[in-house]
This record gives C-alpha cells, sequence and structure tokens, in this order.
C-alpha cells in the first residue's frame, strides 16, 4: 500500500463536505484524491474547495480508477447495494452511509461481497463514538444497571423532514422516512450501548401526519421539490422484546407538534442512566440512578473526551482497518443486524402484529 490510503467520494452532498472529506483528511494517511456526482457542478465545487483534482460524474468510473484505494458511498439508500458492492468486486474499500441497504436481501449481498474480496465494508454508524455512548456501554459492560429491564431512545424532531420531494422522501428511493433516517442511529445508539442483546420479538408502528401536509421541513437536504412525492413515515415506534426478557422502545419523528428532544434511558435490575440534555443541560447532561440500602442515589457522570471529534472517529478508525492497524466502529455486519430489526418494523407496522425474530 502506498504511504497515503486514498480515497475517492462517491455523493458530493452535505455528508461529504462536513463529514467524509474533512475527517479523512484529518487521518496522517488519509487522502482524498476524487469526487463523483451525477451533478458535475456541485462535484467541482466541492473538489475545488477541497484541492482535489479529480472529478467524476459517473460512479462506475471511479470505482475503475485503479489509482483509488478506497471509497466512500453517500447516495440515496436504493443505489448503496449496486454501488458497493461493484466497488468492493473493483478491491475498494467501501464506508457506506447508513441504512446499509434498502432491504436485507441487498445487505446480505454486500457483507458477503466483501468477506469474499477480503475488503473492508464499513458502516457509518457516526453516533457510536459519542461520549456517552462510549461512557453507558463501559459501564454497562462492568455490570453497573445489572440485567437490563428497559431501555428507551428517543429522536424528536419539531421541523426535521429533509429534502421535501427529494429522494428522501420517496419510497422508491429511500425505503422509508423517519425510521431509516434517523431511526437507524437511535436503535443502533440503544442497542450498542447495551452490548448488542439478543432481540426475540418486534412490534412496529409508523405513521405520515405531517409531510403529506408539507409541514415539518427541515434545512437538511437542498434538494428540494415543493410539488414532489412524500410517501414515507415521518414517525416511528417500535418496541422489542430481548430474549433474555428486557423490554426496548424506540421513537423518531421527523415532523411532530412536540420540542425538539434526544434522550437514551438505560435501566437495570441495579440502577439506570437517563441521557436527556433537554432536563439536565448540555454540559452535564448524563445521570445514573442507584440506591445505597434503600435510599435513591443521583451520580453525574464524569464523560470522556473525545481528542478527535467523535465524528471523525468513523473515519480515522475506517483507514486504520484499511491500513491493518485498527478495526472499523461499525462493520457490514453491524449494518445488516440492524437493517434486519428495521425491516422487520416495517412488516410489522404493515401486517399489524408482532413479529418474532
Amino acid at each position: 500500500m502506498s504511504t497515503s490510503t486514498r480515497v475517492g467520494i462517491i455523493g458530493a452532498g452535505a455528508i461529504a463536505m462536513h463529514g467524509h472529506i474533512p475527517g479523512i483528511k484529518k487521518h496522517p494517511h488519509g487522502s482524498v484524491v476524487a469526487v463523483c456526482d451525477t451533478n458535475q457542478e456541485r462535484a467541482n465545487a466541492l473538489a475545488a474547495s477541497n484541492g482535489i483534482s479529480t472529478v467524476y460524474t459517473n460512479w462506475r468510473d471511479i470505482i475503475a480508477d485503479p489509482n483509488i484505494d478506497a471509497v466512500t458511498v453517500a447516495l440515496p439508500n436504493a443505489l448503496h447495494a449496486e454501488v458497493t458492492i461493484a466497488a468492493l468486486k473493483a478491491g475498494k474499500h467501501v464506508l457506506c452511509e447508513k441504512p446499509l441497504a434498502m432491504t436485507v436481501a441487498q445487505g446480505e449481498e454486500m457483507v458477503a461481497t466483501a468477506h469474499k474480496e477480503g475488503r473492508v465494508l464499513a458502516i457509518n454508524m457516526s453516533n457510536r463514538p459519542r461520549a456517552e455512548v462510549q461512557y453507558m456501554k463501559a459501564k454497562v459492560a462492568e455490570g453497573k444497571i445489572g440485567k437490563i429491564s428497559y431501555a428507551q431512545g428517543r429522536m424528536i424532531r419539531r421541523a426535521g423532514i429533509p429534502g421535501f420531494g427529494s429522494w428522501f422522501t420517496r419510497k422508491e428511493l429511500s425505503g422509508g422516512g423517519a425510521l431509516l433516517d434517523i431511526g437507524v442511529h437511535m436503535l443502533d445508539m440503544v442497542l450498542y450501548a447495551l452490548g448488542n442483546p439478543k432481540v426475540s420479538a418486534i412490534r412496529g408502528e409508523v405513521q405520515a401526519v405531517h409531510g403529506p401536509q408539507r409541514r415539518g421541513l427541515g434545512g437538511w437536504g437542498s434538494d428540494r421539490v415543493m410539488d414532489g412525492t412524500f410517501d414515507v413515515d415521518d414517525l416511528a415506534s417500535l418496541h422489542l422484546r430481548l430474549a433474555d426478557g428486557g423490554l426496548v422502545t424506540i421513537e423518531v419523528t421527523w415532523a411532530v407538534y412536540a420540542q425538539n428532544e434526544e434522550r437514551i434511558q438505560l435501566i437495570g435490575d441495579q440502577g439506570g442512566f437517563d441521557f436527556y440534555p433537554t432536563l439536565y443541560g448540555n454540559d452535564k447532561p448524563l445521570r445514573f440512578y442507584s440506591d445505597d440500602n434503600g435510599s435513591p442515589i443521583e451520580t453525574i457522570p464524569t464523560l470522556p473526551h473525545i481528542a478527535d471529534g467523535a465524528g471523525n472517529v468513523i473515519y480515522k478508525r475506517y483507514i486504520d482497518a484499511i491500513r491493518g492497524t485498527g478495526a472499523v466502529v461499525a462493520s457490514g455486519d453491524d449494518g445488516l443486524a440492524i437493517l434486519r430489526l428495521l425491516e422487520a418494523t416495517y412488516k410489522s407496522a404493515s401486517e399489524k402484529r408482532e413479529i418474532s425474530l
């Protein structure tokens, strides 16, 4: 391998601009050498602002470039599987945006291809490196809360529908709405912090209340088509039964008549964590609840400092894994495990019944 791991960016949107490119460039052995987007003006602008000389408008050309070792895929969900599989077969390592794919079948093919080709397949579960998630995960593993009885994750957006009428809100291109956009993050955060317990059953509900009325539009996603399609969910609620008897509830919205909120509660038979910046403040957002001989105790944990910034950890570990000096934050197998639960949620909502796993 060359001194630098040479990365091509497929998709010149906001996540490439604010995440992929700066994160990779921060690595001492990472360099971004090409950008690809069907919108040539956008690709040229992103390349020019980052000193990147090579621009493509067809993803097949960038994965065929022999001067590229790895790629990142930041495209509509409908393209994740096709582009990732082709890139892996072309000998490239891949960091794919979440969700892994539109369907479990696609995700399984992506993971199988990565294993067969001996290439790294990472999924951008960008919330895993956050200080509060890492702290709770470590303490749960130590047995701090005891046996898991209940966990809750909420990501509520008052007005957060992205790119109305774009691929975000068209089921044929996205596969789903709020559940596949932010639900994947909250579900992954909670299960990851709990040590990825086995799920035995799932019950899901989805709604589309505000999106069809063009209400609750957010700032993310610049390609708006105001007379376009909205046929996905803007609210999702899922309830997971754990194999050992615990219960996990996840609630997410793109738009709702309520304040913005993010909350994670992990509760066991020996104690419980509550991450809730809205109540506790951003400076000390986490609490640990327990008791001492029957007397309630509330502790304010000191969260670890993430030196490189939580967002950059994803890219650092991606380059490390390619170079054989570390492991990715979330693998294709991790993304597939979450995708199975998301697919089961939609099946449950459609059939109005609990799905056994």
